[in-house]
């Protein structure tokens, strides 16, 4: 981000008062979280289908 930007989704709270001070630093997501959709069913290809059962008083 942006030096100054809005960064209040991300939260941290000191355990030891001043532990943090003059501390710096940068927030990345993991490349583990980005994932390639192809990939994925490529993947998933692997298992055996499994349909998907909906039982009464069941949430759609």
């Amino acid at each position: 981000m942006p030096e100054g930007e809005d960064a209040s989704f991300f939260l941290c709270k000191e355990l030891i008062p001043g532990y943090l001070d003059g501390g710096e630093g940068e927030y990345s997501t993991p490349e583990g979280y980005m994932v390639d959709e192809g990939e994925a069913e490529e993947f998933d290809k692997q298992f055996p289908y499994k349909e998907k059962k909906k039982m009464p008083g069941q949430i759609f």
